[in-house]
């Protein structure tokens, strides 16, 4: 008994064994073209077979049909035509060259084609350079996914060579398969490679720069905001949201051994502060001089005798000490740089 191992080895050399024999009853008769890779074949239909050196190849191969020169290595795929043609040749003329799978070229009979309707050809105009659409249906393109948009060919490659084949999508609806696959289809050449604009020099330099900027209130670094050390207390921190601010660890009070930190735009406790409630008739009118730090406390007894008017506040003793006070707020507004309008003024 074999096993299974043995048994793989001997169907590999009978499929080895059939390859051969099959290679070996079908061997080259003679020269091929090498443009069109076939026989000699039908003079009056491929021309006269010309061979020089080791190069065969067919009279009408070499000859282009439009400009009637030597050197056309283009062909038609299709069967029944025996049209060759240079590649700007055969754009001027109107023929189509793919550019994915097996690369095939067509002449302008027997190239593929779009439902194009008349009615919409010479009436708009193309989306992306706002022009009037061509009367000859072969240079416009109709989008797949979106039937109503239809673009110029010229318009479309330029598109294709500047976004490239990661970022080429409809420009309508964004579509990456639908979009794309029609465009090969129909001779737009779509590059392999990033984008034009990932290409050019620099064009991520900024990315590379690192902001260098101490942005405390009072900054204590003796040779100042735009220097910084790589460690200790002077290491320049960046701010863990935004990364667009920084600080030096001894201008924020922050531990030898931190790492991170929140500017004042980003931390929560900020955006606390700087709200503002709607019902701004709430605010004392004197709010250009308001320091939330040293406003001074109301007296609910005002509430109660609502004859007595702020202007009616007694001053202070010029025997009382600031001292005496033991570090409470003073109720005297005028000790706080205070102005009062007539507006502030409590109505009897």
């Amino acid at each position: 008994m074999k096993t299974v191992k043995e048994k793989k080895e001997c169907q590999r050399l009978r499929k080895s064994a059939k390859t051969r024999r099959v290679t070996q009853r079908k061997p080259s008769s003679g020269p091929v073209c090498w443009l069109c890779l076939q026989e000699p074949g039908d003079p009056e239909k491929l021309g006269e077979f010309l061979q020089k050196d080791s190069i065969s190849v067919h009279y009408f191969c070499l000859i282009c049909f439009v400009c009637k020169k030597k050197g056309a290595a283009i062909n038609c795929q299709n069967d029944q035509c025996i049209r060759n043609f240079h590649l700007p040749c055969g754009q001027e003329r109107g023929c189509l060259s793919q550019f994915f799978g097996e690369y095939k070229s067509f002449c302008e009979k027997h190239r593929p084609t779009q439902n194009i309707q008349g009615g919409n050809v010479g009436e708009e105009s193309c989306i992306l350079c706002c022009e009037d659409l061509s009367q000859q249906s072969i240079e416009n393109i109709q989008s797949p996914c979106c039937s109503q948009a239809i673009y110029h060919r010229k318009c479309i490659q330029k598109y294709a060579h500047t976004s490239a084949k990661h970022f080429f999508k409809c420009p309508q609806c964004n579509n990456r398969k639908e979009f794309p696959q029609e465009m090969l289809r129909m001779g737009i050449h779509i590059p392999d490679r990033d984008a034009a604009w990932e290409l050019e020099p620099g064009a991520f330099s900024e990315l590379y720069q690192r902001y260098q900027h101490c942005d405390a209130p009072i900054c204590l670094y003796e040779q100042g905001r735009d220097s910084f050390e790589d460690e200790g207390r002077w290491c320049l921190i960046l701010c863990a949201t935004c990364g667009s601010h920084g600080t030096h660890r001894d201008c924020s009070f922050l531990r030898s051994n931190s790492k991170t930190w929140e500017c004042e735009e980003c931390s929560p406790s900020a955006s606390a502060t700087d709200y503002i409630p709607e019902n701004s008739g709430d605010m004392p009118c004197c709010s250009s001089t308001f320091h939330p730090e040293e406003h001074f406390c109301r007296d609910n007894s005002l509430e109660e005798n609502p004859g007595l008017s702020w202007t009616d506040w007694p001053e202070p003793s010029l025997l009382e000490k600031p001292e005496s006070s033991h570090g409470s707020r003073s109720r005297s507004w005028k000790s706080k740089g205070v102005r009062i309008t007539n507006s502030c003024k409590k109505s009897k």
